[in-house]
């Protein structure tokens, strides 16, 4: 996979994680694993996106299903690290009942990869009516051409979406004094 363009969101992401950080709000991260053998995925008839592939991405234990080493000391309260083994963050993980105790009622989502992983989260959280915000500079697909088509649907149905900029710019308004 050509991750060039994947990388160009690392720094934008970099610095929304500390600006939001710094403004104490909390921030999740989710990290996809695979294990060498699934009987759950091998029950399927028909191909999955993992048998698609010469080799199995994000297998646990290998340095691809980790979170980047850019990104890795943002990483500073190691509870908040979602593990899940499907594109959603909310299909059989913690994250709903996480977000539930941190008291959170919206998210502003950012990642990779636009059509799958962070689709599919968007869809989960809109199921689940969270307010939902895709910060589009701070998302990436492996594949460009379908980005403008996924981000389409989501501000048709599922989400709003905006920049970092846009973020930095509400943050801003927030600590003006009342």
């Amino acid at each position: 996979v050509d991750t060039e363009h994947l990388s160009s969101v690392v720094a934008p992401l970099r610095s929304l994680v500390q600006r939001c950080q710094a403004a104490d709000m909390p921030v999740l991260w989710t990290v996809q694993e695979h294990f060498p053998v699934d009987h759950r995925r091998a029950r399927k008839r028909l191909p999955t996106h993992t048998s698609r592939r010469k080799r199995v991405s994000a297998l646990v234990g290998t340095w691809d299903a980790e979170i980047i080493d850019e990104l890795k000391d943002l990483m500073i309260n190691p509870t908040l690290v979602i593990r899940k083994h499907r594109y959603g963050a909310f299909h059989e993980t913690r994250m709903h009942i996480v977000l539930e105790m941190l008291g959170v009622d919206a998210l502003l989502v950012a990642g990779l990869t636009t059509n799958a992983c962070v689709e599919t989260t968007i869809r989960e959280a809109y199921l689940r009516d969270y307010d939902i915000m895709g910060v589009t500079d701070c998302i990436s697909g492996v594949n460009p051409k379908w980005e403008s088509v996924a981000i389409e649907v989501w501000r048709q149905y599922f989400a709003e979406t905006c920049t970092s900029a846009d973020i930095y710019q509400w943050l801003n308004q927030q600590m003006l004094p009342k």
